[in-house]
């Protein structure tokens, strides 16, 4: 609602804070008026060789012959113009007149300034219809102008009926504009954001018409828009996390990971702004106007063979694309991705997928298990060798003595690597003769030694070692967990044959004199 001031003069409204300072910062210090009157060539340097192409006229009549109408400009021909060589054309808004006028009338108009460089005359009807434009000018009224030339703050336009305005280079376009210079001579809409009564000159804002027609568009295109539709768009930015495309007043965005069936490092890579790309419509916010849209979704998914060309045990080609900490991820094809396990690179014990697996490195592989739910297939490398531990109890026979390297230590003993993927563990107690505190004080890894094979079994992939029996010739014991067997027959106690004691006689001997050698039984009777 307008307001009233004391003198009763209608009270323009507030501009908009943000766009109030932004003019504030175009012009600085100086008024409208001041600005442009800085860049206005004076009729001294129109008459140098070296001056603008754009001169003044200071309201000179002119006389024309109506030649045609475009748009919204009527064209005049004004014949040859004095000092001005060369037949010259003049441009007029039609808006001047109250009616299309008839292709070939004679007309009288005022003429403000000459572009010879584009040989044209800038005029306008006298009188009456220059007043009424003035009176009927309001702030928030869209509005016709011309760009007649560039300052350090904006555009310089000139309005219907010769009205100076401004345009700051904020409230051109929705985006920032680096070439002022383009907008020379093209006839832009704005909306009237402050009137200068005292020089009749306006501020105008092309900003706010673009955003207007955008909310426009956006609020049609969002009734339009449905899941599943497949439309066109324009690249307008790449980011890290995707890309946003202008669907026709608004934009959508591409997610990284719907950009592609493949892995995408860097969206740059398949995308570059102002492309023109199909997509697919995935999710639609209107509440908040998000729309998420899918790239790879248009093609078709290679998923969907993936249970037919990968069943579980089916030997492939992979190439590694990247590593982690507990495997690596691997390419089937374009698009099928599949995980090998830090556990399934390797029969013998790794510490890095690197040590494998390099980025780039083609390799032969098993499928473990496809998850099409999931959209997940895990590979191994270890099954496609072939396990090592088969044939190891007739390979590495029981009591053998065998070439060893050690591959770790532990509080209780050190595992030795016969082969790769096949190890065996020494105890402690089996380094030395000798009581062994620390096992670190026989062994060190990475040591070359021969062991003698204690046990074996295939079954439970394990081997028990001994250091300390290696270098014996002729080992026979049988092992603690392998007890002799028992036979059918008891077996016969060995006769013991006691030897006589020294000193001792026959019978009880002599006891204190008496033996029992000199008794005579007769005495008994």
């Amino acid at each position: 609602m307008d307001h009233t001031d004391s003198d009763g003069k209608i009270e323009e409204p507030m501009l908009d804070a943000q766009l109030q300072q932004e003019i504030d910062q175009a012009l600085g210090d100086q008024s409208v008026e001041q600005l442009m009157q800085q860049h206005e060539p004076s009729v001294a340097s129109d008459a140098s060789p070296t001056a603008n192409s754009t001169q003044k006229f200071h309201a000179q009549m002119k006389r024309g012959r109506i030649s045609a109408i475009r748009g919204d400009d009527v064209f005049v021909d004004l014949g040859e113009q004095g000092a001005i060589s060369g037949k010259l054309q003049g441009l007029v808004p039609l808006a001047q007149f109250d009616r299309a006028p008839r292709i070939g009338s004679i007309m009288d108009f005022v003429a403000d300034h000459a572009d010879e460089a584009q040989g044209l005359i800038y005029l306008s009807r006298e009188g009456e219809v220059s007043r009424a434009t003035w009176e009927q000018l309001q702030r928030g009224a869209m509005t016709d102008a011309r760009v007649m030339s560039v300052n350090k703050g904006g555009l310089e336009l000139e309005m219907v009926g010769g009205i100076q305005a401004f345009m700051p280079a904020s409230q051109i376009d929705l985006h920032h504009v680096g070439n002022l210079e383009s907008f020379v001579g093209q006839k832009l809409e704005g909306i009237v954001q402050e009137i200068d009564h005292k020089s009749k000159k306006v501020v105008l804002s092309r900003r706010q018409v673009l955003q207007q027609q955008r909310d426009q568009a956006c609020a049609e295109l969002i009734s339009q828009l449905e899941v599943g539709q497949i439309r066109e768009g324009i690249v307008t930015s790449i980011v890290e996390f995707g890309a946003f495309v202008d669907l026709g007043g608004l934009d959508g965005l591409i997610h990284v990971s719907d950009l592609s069936y493949q892995h995408v490092n860097n969206p740059a890579e398949m995308l570059e702004q102002g492309q023109t790309v199909k997509i697919k419509v995935l999710k639609i916010d209107a509440e908040n106007k998000r729309i998420s849209l899918g790239l790879k979704q248009v093609e078709p998914d290679p998923w969907q063979s993936v249970e037919q060309k990968y069943p579980a045990g089916e030997p492939v080609t992979v190439r590694v694309i990247r590593t982690t900490k507990f495997g690596a991820f691997v390419e089937l094809e374009a698009g099928i991705e599949a995980l090998l396990p830090m556990s399934e690179m390797s029969w013998k014990h790794i510490h890095r997928a690197e040590e494998i697996a390099e980025v780039g490195a083609v390799l032969s592989a098993v499928i473990l298990k496809v998850d099409l739910k999931q959209r997940r297939i895990a590979v191994s490398l270890k099954q496609a060798q072939g396990d090592p531990w088969i044939g190891t109890e007739h390979k590495y026979a029981q009591n053998t003595v065998v070439d060893g390297q050690v591959k770790s230590v532990t509080d209780f003993g050190a595992f030795i690597e016969l082969e790769a993927g096949v190890e065996g563990l020494v105890h402690i107690s089996e380094l030395a003769d000798r009581r062994v505190d620390r096992v670190e004080d026989v062994l060190q890894v990475g040591d070359l030694k021969q062991f003698r094979i204690l046990e074996i079994s295939e079954e439970q992939r394990k081997i028990k070692l001994s250091l300390k029996m290696a270098d014996r010739p002729d080992h026979s014991e049988p092992s603690p967990s392998k007890p002799d067997t028992i036979s059918d027959k008891a077996p016969q106690k060995k006769a013991q044959t006691r030897k006589p004691r020294r000193g001792l006689k026959s019978g009880l001997g002599n006891v204190e004199g008496i033996g029992l050698g000199q008794l005579n039984l007769n005495d008994f009777k």
